[in-house]
């Protein structure tokens, strides 16, 4: 059985997407960005404070369907602007 998790702790996508999906013990947290789920602004202009708010999108998402980060077992993290290293 298939069951959809929401929370207006984080954002809703803006793809036609569910926040999370949970399929018997395996639950899948959709795309976050670094967006406040109260504005839908981008929160933040460094890398830092972008990945800190995004890795809170998804410990809501996590949190509202019985989770936390210490229950993933795989987290993919896709740049759009990664920023460059220094030689």
């Amino acid at each position: 059985m298939k069951s959809v998790i929401t929370t207006e702790n984080a954002p809703t996508p803006a793809a036609p997407l569910s926040q999370g999906i949970r399929k018997g013990p395996l639950f899948q947290v959709s795309g976050q960005l670094p967006f406040d789920p109260a504005t839908g602004a981008v929160v933040g202009t460094t890398f830092a404070e972008q990945t800190t708010q995004t890795l809170r999108n998804v410990t809501a998402v996590l949190k509202a369907a019985g989770a936390a980060l210490k229950d993933v077992m795989m987290l993919r993290v896709h740049l759009t602007d990664p920023p460059t290293c220094p030689s």
